[in-house]
């Protein structure tokens, strides 16, 4: 099978959580800084994320219903795949398989970050009509899976229709344990604030969805480990299942 190379690039509490309060600190914001000029650093071809932080960073802007309707009446789907384009200099790569996120256009700008192509994963349950909605923005999807989203099927779609051959999957927990449980993650690189909340219900960087996924201990191999200039600890650790 044919992927792209996937590394799960974090930033965390002490506790393992990846928001929260304790994201508010100048430690957490000093370390921010640190984890943005590690992502350039690794020069990806994409970044990808789940549903809900996408949602966070579009300012959880939602397809009006209109839209949706006039979009299918006017534009019928064609199964399968559709891209908007497979040269883009980088993608923003975003699970939505419900299809919940109301994008614009299929260009992401976000906190001066380079402009990225858009690239939804769905699968066949995704409504046909947020479908054509994408169509209408010029936003690429992939298909892959019933209801369930197929990692291993999106990841090798990820290579062959756009090429991607180095991806960062930067949470949320849920999209992070999805891929890594499915052996689509090949290492983690994970930077960690020397800070801590307490707070409850905070998202973790590993977190399996109730019923879709397994409980099954994975392990990892370390291969660094050092004191960043802003205080935090980096671990870089290779996964043991990636296929």
């Amino acid at each position: 099978m044919k992927r792209p190379y996937v590394i799960c690039h974090i930033l965390s509490s002490l506790d393992g959580k990846i928001n929260g309060p304790f994201m508010g600190t100048e430690t957490a914001g000093r370390l921010a800084g640190e984890y943005g000029a590690m992502r350039s650093e690794m020069d990806a071809d994409a970044w990808m994320y789940g549903t809900t932080t996408t949602q966070e960073f579009t300012d959880f802007r939602k397809p009006e219903r209109a839209e949706l309707e006039s979009a299918e009446e006017n534009s019928p789907v064609p199964d399968g795949d559709f891209v908007a384009d497979d040269h883009a200099d980088l993608y923003y790569v975003s699970v939505d398989t419900e299809g919940v996120i109301g994008w614009e256009s299929g260009e992401f700008w976000n906190r001066g970050r380079a402009p990225a192509h858009v690239i939804e994963l769905l699968t066949e349950g995704t409504p046909s009509s947020y479908k054509a909605y994408l169509r209408k923005r010029g936003v690429s999807y992939i298909v892959a899976g019933k209801e369930m989203l197929d990692c291993r099927e999106a990841m090798e779609k990820l290579y062959r229709l756009f090429h991607i051959e180095k991806l960062l999957l930067c949470g949320g927990g849920g999209a992070d344990w999805s891929f890594l449980d499915a052996g689509m993650v090949d290492e983690l690189s994970l930077v960690i604030a020397p800070v801590t909340d307490g707070s409850q219900g905070s998202a973790s960087v590993f977190a399996g969805i109730p019923g879709l996924n397994g409980v099954s201990p994975l392990e990892f191999s370390l291969k660094e480990v050092r004191q960043t200039e802003g205080g935090g600890v980096y671990l870089r650790c290779l996964a043991k299942n990636a296929k």
